[in-house]
């Protein structure tokens, strides 16, 4: 035990001797921003969909919209952008996936003619089974998931291989064990979603939920700001 201390000890004194842990934590630090948003679908996203759509809105199916275009698109994704530098695929996954999440700030009377069309109908009652009309919040989360699934499907995969591009040689488990630092930045931030919901989408009284999602998204943006920054200076 006392050996191993020593050479975790040892390990992390070279670790933050490198130049390159710093770079990759900031990353990382600022990826956990896109992994709340996608944490929020478990943890905010259900309470959201009872309080707007009703008791018993299919939040479930909706969310499974995710699921199902990530299955699709990341093996085709990955086939087609296999030539593109990791850092390159993150960045512009993180910019889709952010956009993404403004689509559910956006009015909702700006979607009814889209809830009342053939797409629309046929979302509502032939996937969801939904009966009568169709929320525009229906459009505008099936929208808001496509989206965000395009972009996840460019980023998530790639950042592990973006950690082991630039770790020292011999050191890419340690550089790779750091990729899953978004997931608890992720779920420290998305704690934030329940005073969010509280104050903008409550269970009873006035909702704001535009707002709510606005600061989700203004949320996400900070993922790509800098690494936006970055890669347009290195253009």
């Amino acid at each position: 035990m006392r050996k191993s201390a020593i050479d975790t000890a040892h390990l992390f004194r070279r670790l933050i001797g490198q130049s390159g842990f710093y770079r990759i934590l900031v990353f990382f630090l600022l990826i956990g921003f896109l992994k709340a948003i996608f944490l929020q679908m478990d943890y905010v996203f259900p309470k959201f969909g009872i309080r707007e759509l009703g008791l018993q809105a299919p939040v479930g199916k909706l969310a499974n919209i995710n699921a199902i275009m990530i299955i699709l698109l990341v093996p085709i994704i990955g086939a087609l952008t296999q030539k593109l530098a990791a850092y390159r695929m993150v960045v512009i996954g993180g910019a889709i996936c952010a956009a993404g999440v403004f689509i559910m700030a956006l009015p909702t009377e700006w979607f009814v003619p889209a809830a009342n069309s053939l797409i629309g109908q046929s979302l509502g009652h032939s996937y969801l089974g939904l009966q009568g009309s169709i929320h525009p919040y229906y459009i505008m989360t099936a929208l808001y998931l496509i989206v965000f699934s395009v972009g996840e499907a460019f980023y998530s995969p790639r950042v592990y291989e973006y950690a082991a591009a630039i770790a020292p040689k011999g050191q890419e488990a340690s550089y790779g064990s750091l990729a899953y630092l978004p997931f608890l930045v992720g779920k420290l931030l998305v704690g934030t979603g329940g005073f969010l919901l509280a104050a903008f989408c409550p269970e009873q009284g006035p909702r704001h939920s535009g707002t709510m999602w606005l600061i989700f998204a203004l949320a996400a943006s900070v993922a790509v700001i800098q690494p936006l920054q970055r890669f347009g200076s290195s253009c």
